[in-house]
């Protein structure tokens, strides 16, 4: 069976956002190697808000070509959403009950999984 690793980005006083909800403190570094964490991981953990945000996030025609590949390799993932309200997208799946059946599940699958992340060990 897999196992669930948090990867989650956090500032050292401990907010993962500012306020009213900005992420401009959160770079990326080419030292982090997200793009080597990306391959060996099949699938993506979200709550819904960040989910609204970020699963279906589509850059701006002016940035580079390392952050197109680093969100090609997001939206490569599957997506498995965790929210009260329960509802159709085709670019996820939505888990709203029996949470930790599902993680469960998913985890005993053939599916390495980010996010919260299930990594084939």
């Amino acid at each position: 069976m897999r196992k669930v690793v948090l990867d989650l980005a956090v500032t050292l006083d401990g907010f993962i956002e500012g306020s009213n909800g900005e992420i401009d403190w959160c770079i990326m570094d080419e030292d982090m190697d997200f793009d080597g964490f990306l391959s060996t991981i099949g699938a993506i953990f979200y709550g819904r808000v960040s989910y609204d945000m970020w699963g279906n996030f589509q850059p701006g025609i002016t940035v580079s070509e390392t952050e197109l590949k680093l969100w090609e390799g997001v939206h490569s993932k599957k997506k498995y959403v965790f929210s009260k309200k329960n509802r159709q997208d085709p670019n996820a799946i939505f888990i709203s009950s029996g949470i930790s059946e599902e993680v469960t599940d998913i985890k005993s699958k053939k599916v390495r999984t980010f996010g919260f992340m299930v990594e084939q060990v």
